[in-house]
């Protein structure tokens, strides 16, 4: 019986290739294609033996770099080869990858009965000379044959790989574990790849966005932002609308460790103070929040790990880090440690870009006790991108992030993700900024369901404007009467 015949390109790989490896010597997924093309107009022109002849004699049309074409029957016996024609008349149907797999056995059923796709591979790359990630499409040709192509997924442009920088795993900083929780929540082959990158801290993390090759998102703090923004107007005389943001994500608590003689943030003042690494968001933040209450304290720098040795040993008063409660780093402190969280009271002076916020037992067992909290103050993460021109490249990858990651925001609202998702609420407005525009079109679409979605906790949810108006009511009424107004 005479079964179906399929050509199938780059699946086996040529002995002896003279090549230089370049970014031009790989072919691409549209290059392949076209090769698939001109196989199809081939075969309708000029039928199947003249067409598996060409592809054997080696002609550029079916041979180009390391894509070529070869021909197989339902059986497994190749018909023709555009790299390697020794290999025409033998069954290759046992044929198996580095992996094992028996990838002719599956072109072929793929071929018979889906008529066209792709599948993956491992096999050696021609130019390199090593094992490599391979893809192949096949596709029906007439009524007996199919034909296919293949590319080496790691010298593909990488279209849809999205760069986020985030904060420094060192500094125990909350957005560099949510930037891990993308990546493994909304990584897909080669349809989406996130790859979350370690940088300074909020400031840097604007910058880099700005001007850094391949970030294409970024974490930072609202407040970082706003002083961006404050700093530009009074640099440049204008509003630099070089950035737009995604969607406000969640708070980063401020955690004040201080020796257990220190029981106000006024004795810090004139003593050693560490404020994290140089460059993060907490020493951007804390600096800040000394000013502006007029407390000025000898700034020090290091990492939390070792200004929490530092600090049981008395060589500096106090460290600060913000981080969204609870942070790993500060689970490990206790009370006969001989420290404790300070106070940092919420005042009119810290109203337009920091919030009210509390730790408590809950969040701090070994340190808090039962049925007592600490005040302190949080900032705001937002996410954040370059504003690209519409259409762009780089514009259609942050906006094919956003498609992948507003559906799923449930997802990261779930063990084992960090637990600051459920504060999340992807309507949440920022003022004063202009979100990036797909984020906005994917909410106007669909905020009736995304208002009647179930989470836990509700105020994870999209609120409406009269919730929104109540909210800000309550918060102006709490901070009047913070305020003795």
């Amino acid at each position: 019986m005479l079964g179906f015949i399929f050509v199938l390109a780059i699946l086996i790989a040529p002995t002896v290739f003279s090549f230089t490896a370049t970014a031009a010597e790989f072919g691409t997924k549209e290059e392949a294609l076209a090769m698939v093309k001109r196989v199809q107009q081939k075969f309708k022109a000029e039928g199947p033996d003249r067409t598996f002849q060409a592809i054997t004699a080696n002609t550029k049309e079916f041979h180009d770099r390391d894509l070529y074409v070869y021909v197989i029957d339902l059986n497994g016996v190749n018909h023709a080869h555009g790299a390697r024609p020794e290999l025409v008349g033998k069954n290759m149907i046992d044929y198996k990858d580095q992996n094992g797999k028996f990838f002719i056995r599956e072109a072929i059923n793929l071929c018979n009965t889906a008529g066209s796709g792709w599948f993956d591979l491992r096999f050696l790359n021609p130019i390199t000379q090593s094992i490599d990630d391979k893809a192949s499409y096949v596709e029906r040709m007439g009524d007996r044959y199919c034909m296919g192509v293949g590319i080496y997924r790691n010298e593909q442009v990488n279209e849809n790989t999205v760069g986020i920088i985030a904060g420094s795993p060192s500094s125990d900083d909350t957005s560099f574990q949510v930037a891990h929780d993308l990546a493994i929540v909304l990584n897909d082959k080669d349809n989406l790849r996130i790859l979350p990158v370690a940088g300074i801290g909020g400031p840097q993390n604007i910058r880099d966005v700005r001007n850094l090759k391949g970030i294409d998102i970024g974490l930072t703090q609202v407040n970082v932002l706003n002083s961006f923004r404050r700093s530009n107007e009074q640099i440049l005389g204008h509003f630099d609308n070089k950035i737009v943001y995604i969607t406000e994500l969640f708070n980063e608590e401020a955690h004040l460790v201080a020796r257990a003689d220190v029981t106000s943030i006024e004795q810090l003042r004139g003593q050693k103070v560490n404020l994290d690494e140089e460059g993060s968001g907490t020493t951007h933040s804390m600096r800040d929040v000394f000013q502006r209450l007029g407390i000025k304290v000898e700034a020090v720098a290091m990492t939390q790990a070792d200004a929490l040795e530092k600090l049981k040993s008395g060589e500096i008063a106090a460290t600060v880090l913000f981080a969204g409660k609870p942070a790993r780093s500060m689970t490990k402190i206790k009370a006969s440690d001989g420290v404790h969280f300070l106070s940092i009271p919420f005042s009119a002076a810290l109203v337009d870009d920091y919030l009210p916020a509390n730790l408590n037992h809950n969040d701090y067992p070994e340190i808090i006790a039962q049925g007592q909290s600490v005040d302190t103050v949080a900032v705001a993460t937002v996410l954040i991108a370059y504003n690209w021109p519409k259409n762009s490249d780089r514009y259609r990858r942050v906006q094919k992030f956003v498609e992948a990651f507003f559906p799923r925001i449930s997802d990261f609202q779930k063990p084992p993700r960090h637990s600051k998702w459920r504060e999340v609420n992807l309507a949440a407005n920022l003022p004063g900024w202009t979100r990036f525009e797909p984020a906005e079109v994917w909410l106007a679409g669909n905020r009736t369901s995304s208002a009647n979605q179930e989470a836990d906790p509700p105020s994870a949810q999209p609120v409406s404007a009269s919730d929104d108006e109540q909210l800000y009511k309550e918060f102006l009424l709490w901070r009047r009467a913070r305020q003795g107004h």
